[in-house]
């Protein structure tokens, strides 16, 4: 079966070893990979939707259905006979199945095809383990990247999850004051603001629950390896074993974050840190979330979804202040030029 992975992966110029092959179709990662199952080796060929989905989605041929039990109806007769469906929020997740998305999974359903669907993506196998020939294989990838391109188009008209309903509104105001880009499943925020990218995202983290982060990038790697996070529990024992941890000579922001970097720019992050960066960071970390800092840029993550939409929106910019203060110091230091 292996050869046939290989010869498959020639052709959609997937990179293959190890027992899997991995590229990508119209954008979409796509793996083929042999696994253990039931003790047979079973081919899957997966699609992985970026991002995943919110939804809890768990869509997969039933042994037997129950009609009127569905967890959700698709509201297509074929798919609700044969597959059973369930997600965090019926309404949500029906929402999914718009006409065009139920009639591709009949057409699948009736094609030699086996296939689940959930938030991470879909998932396509042979369900007798016959006819898997390099050909079958790569009819599959391209079916599970189409799968994964309609799944995408039709996201955008599922709503917001209920926990993160107001921050929904606000975002939605915001998006039309400052021409950013707003989706809903899941919720998040993107554009420029400024000039430099912002990013607001959120991610299911169990049944009905769901956080929020907010993500500000740097123009350019500052190159330094710099990593700033909330200092834990055993990092007071590593740094007696000789772990590195950067001062600024803050007591406060020196006593709650570990500061690493390049041993021979360590000496650059205090002025990069200086005291109003140093004070937007310790805000952000009280209100809003654990703050990490690094060569990429600055963030937030996790925010729980209980906290106030005008907090994250002050997150917002609070970040975006730090971004560009950390940025323009590494440019001119920190008594360069006009901040700005």
């Amino acid at each position: 079966m292996w050869e046939n992975v290989e010869e498959a992966a020639a052709e959609l110029r997937f990179v293959a070893r190890g027992g899997k092959a991995v590229g990508t179709i119209d954008g979409h990662p796509v793996s083929v990979e042999l696994s253990l199952l039931d003790q047979q080796t079973r081919l899957f060929v997966r699609c992985q939707l970026d991002p995943p989905l919110d939804l809890g989605l768990d869509m997969h041929r039933a042994e037997v259905v129950l009609i009127g039990l569905h967890s959700v109806q698709t509201g297509d007769p074929d798919l609700d006979a044969e597959f059973w469906v369930s997600g965090d929020d019926p309404r949500r997740t029906g929402a999914l199945f718009a006409p065009e998305v139920c009639a591709h999974l009949v057409e699948l359903h009736r094609a030699p095809f086996d296939f689940t669907l959930h938030d991470g993506g879909c998932s396509f196998f042979q369900p007798y383990g016959m006819g898997l020939d390099a050909a079958w294989i790569v009819r599959a990838a391209h079916v599970a990247a189409r799968t994964a391109t309609i799944v995408d188009e039709a996201r955008r008209q599922v709503p917001p999850a209920e926990p993160l309903g107001r921050h929904a509104e606000a975002f939605r105001a915001l998006a039309a004051a400052r021409g950013l880009t707003l989706a809903t499943a899941p919720l998040s925020l993107s554009g420029l603001v400024d000039g430099r990218p912002i990013e607001v995202g959120s991610a299911r983290t169990g049944r009905g629950r769901h956080h929020l982060r907010v993500r500000a990038s740097f123009a350019a790697e500052l190159g330094l390896q710099l990593a700033v996070r909330r200092e834990r529990l055993l990092d007071g024992v590593r740094k007696l074993l000789g772990a590195q941890d950067v001062l600024v000579g803050d007591e406060a922001f020196d006593r709650r974050f570990l500061i690493q970097a390049i041993p021979a720019q360590a000496a650059r992050v205090p002025a990069l840190l200086d005291a109003q960066v140093r004070a937007a960071l310790l805000a952000l970390d009280d209100r809003a979330g654990p703050i990490t800092v690094d060569d990429a840029g600055v963030g937030v993550d996790p925010i729980d979804s209980r906290t106030d939409p005008e907090t994250v929106l002050w997150a917002i910019d609070a970040l975006d202040e730090a971004r560009a203060r950390i940025e323009h110091h590494l440019l001119h230091g920190a008594e360069g030029g006009p901040y700005r």
